[in-house]
């Protein structure tokens, strides 16, 4: 018969916690143990250090998260929880991981709608919220209307604009881009439209990391070429877009000049792309004049 131990030193733990997540190849199997213990015990990281006899008797929870680390499952899913634009997101499997670089996105269309009263946006593709509900907590006389395919994003976007307060700004619509029908939506015209949308062609998906793997898969690829999305998207809405509108994507590695031509060839101008910190083509802005 099998004793479970009551209890465990935190020194102990912490210990297993990174020869299990070395085992797996985990790039910074220290850091992330760390987290993960400080995260799920309530304990600040220093602890780990300055009380290591500490008794654990919750370590069983602890040891779960970091046995599903070491299967690939990101952290983000784990702590239920991403930092993004300065604010803590909810998050759950089921809906994108926020990354560093579409800030860049919410800062410039931060920038562009500054001046204007009372702005209307749109964002296709809502995920977890975290761009929308950034520009609403940022703007606060702006309001967006907020698609998604996905009923689980749908749900964890309202969560979100429920932790900041700005659910009364933001309508949330199930709505299929590629299919539905524009007029459903019952809008008549925005100052934006934002988009972080999947833009991985088929091929690359196959060389993607196991653990972006684990994201939702309809999150990520975008046909053969990758940049289906943006041609739906902008056919789709350009006609929704007040006379000074305008569209800002996130683009994927190399799709800078391919999205900019099809913004182009749609009649916008004023075109702009924004690299990222890797001096990578991350943004690209479109004005309707």
């Amino acid at each position: 018969m099998e004793i479970t131990k009551v209890s465990m030193k935190l020194k102990e733990l912490y210990e297993l916690s990174i020869d299990l997540l070395k085992r797996s190849n985990i790039e910074n199997p220290q850091l992330e143990s760390m987290i993960i213990i400080s995260q799920l015990l309530n304990i600040p990281k220093h602890k780990i250090f300055t009380n290591p006899d500490l008794e654990v008797k919750d370590y069983e929870k602890v040891l779960k998260a970091v046995e599903k680390r070491a299967r690939k499952v990101p952290l983000a899913y784990i702590l239920n929880k991403k930092e993004f634009f300065g604010l803590e997101f909810y998050i759950e499997e089921g809906v994108l991981i926020p990354r560093p670089e579409t800030e860049i996105l919410v800062e410039k269309v931060l920038e562009k709608v500054s001046n204007r009263k009372n702005p209307i946006g749109l964002e296709v593709g809502v995920g977890s919220g975290c761009i929308c509900v950034s520009l609403l907590h940022h703007k606060k006389d702006l309001n967006m209307i907020g698609l998604d395919i996905s009923e689980k994003a749908l749900e964890v976007s309202k969560i979100n604009a429920e932790k900041f307060n700005v659910i009364d700004r933001l309508t949330l619509l199930k709505f299929d881009v590629l299919k539905d029908d524009v007029e459903k939506l019952n809008v008549s015209s925005f100052d934006f439209v934002v988009s972080n949308p999947p833009y991985i062609s088929e091929n690359e998906y196959e060389t993607l990391q196991e653990e972006v793997k684990k994201e939702p898969k309809e999150a990520l690829i975008s046909g053969k070429v990758g940049t289906e999305f943006y041609e739906k998207i902008v056919d789709r809405f350009k006609n929704y877009l007040k006379k000074d509108g305008f569209f800002a994507f996130e683009v994927g590695i190399g799709q800078g000049n391919k999205v900019k031509e099809i913004l182009e060839k749609s009649g916008f101008n004023k075109l702009e792309i924004h690299k990222d910190l890797a001096s990578i083509d991350r943004v690209v802005i479109g004005f309707k004049i």
